[in-house]
């Protein structure tokens, strides 16, 4: 070989070895920016994650603000219902009386037809709007249904023998409680 050959296969492996480093320069560049695009990848993921759970609890309180007024309003209509029942059943209990307490030959008198006429069309209106009544006679006492007004001696004791008021309820809650006589 000569002089000549040598200088260019001296020169040839400059060059390799500077192409070499050049690579190996652009490698640890690829690398970086790899690892960056790694780093901005697990933060989006992150945030991502973050978002899913924000809308996840954004659904499940919204779902509980939906059951919460749907309560809050069926409450405030059972409520508005309750005071104007209150004042209605009454006078049904005031109509009972009568019949009740009317004298057999004032059966055939046309105001006694009357009357049972009014207490069974406000008992059909109430129970059209959910209002039922319920009798007590012969039941043990519930203090979420009864309220105890007397006691007479009986051979059962806190059971029901008589009632002054029925016990009414509004769809499925209690509207008034019966006002009872237990025996004791």
């Amino acid at each position: 070989m000569t002089k000549k050959d040598d200088k260019n296969l001296e020169e040839e492996q400059k060059n390799i070895e500077n192409e070499f480093d050049e690579l190996n320069e652009e490698i640890k560049e690829l690398e970086e920016i790899e690892e960056e695009a790694e780093k901005d990848l697990k933060a989006e993921s992150e945030e991502i994650s973050k978002l899913k759970e924000l809308l996840a609890r954004t659904q499940a309180d919204y779902q509980n603000f939906k059951f919460r007024s749907e309560r809050d309003r069926q409450d405030m209509m059972f409520f508005l219902k309750n005071d104007i029942f209150k004042k209605i059943l009454p006078r049904v209990d005031d109509l009972e009386r009568m019949i009740k307490n009317t004298h057999d030959n004032e059966k055939s008198w046309a105001l006694y037809e009357a009357i049972i006429s009014m207490e069974k069309a406000l008992k059909k209106d109430l129970e059209w709007l959910w209002v039922k009544p319920f009798i007590s006679i012969w039941e043990e006492i519930n203090p979420d249904k009864h309220e105890v007004m007397t006691q007479i001696p009986s051979e059962k004791s806190w059971i029901i023998v008589d009632e002054f008021e029925k016990w009414y309820m509004l769809n499925d809650r209690v509207l008034r409680v019966a006002k009872v006589v237990v025996g004791s």
